[in-house]
């Protein structure tokens, strides 16, 4: 089992916090077309059935992790939004509440909270994501 962080912040002419648009399909996009973030599609394919993911967004000022959702991938076939890119579906936790995580100087030093799909390998976030879907 692997966890994965989505980010769910699209820019570009509307810029806009999907993550409602995630939970309503059952789905965890990438909002990168393949051409232009190839190195995404090919984490994307590495995803397998009982991952865990989340929903965050990282605040640069705050030095904190907000996790907006998590959830178990039960399905890695492709699924394709023209809205929202491609992905994969996901069982969201139901009546989640959005927290945040501290982050320290440690967790920063190789600081991947910006990028829009990472493996998250950090104890203390792993923990406390695994602790919300109990």
């Amino acid at each position: 089992m692997a966890v994965w962080g989505f980010g769910a912040y699209y820019s570009g002419q509307v810029k806009k916090d999907k993550t409602m648009d995630f939970i309503k399909d059952g789905c965890a996009y990438v909002g990168w077309s393949e051409k232009d973030a190839p190195a995404l599609y090919r984490m994307l394919d590495v995803i397998k059935i009982g991952d865990i993911v989340y929903i965050k967004s990282y605040v640069k000022r705050k030095k904190e992790l907000s996790i907006k959702a998590v959830g178990i991938v039960t399905d890695t076939d492709k699924t394709y939004s023209a809205y929202l890119g491609k992905g994969i579906k996901v069982l969201w936790k139901k009546n989640f509440t959005k927290f945040s995580i501290g982050i320290t100087p440690e967790m920063y030093r190789n600081n991947v909270f910006n990028n829009t799909l990472y493996e998250e390998y950090n104890k203390t976030v792993i923990d406390k994501i695994i602790k919300e879907l109990i």
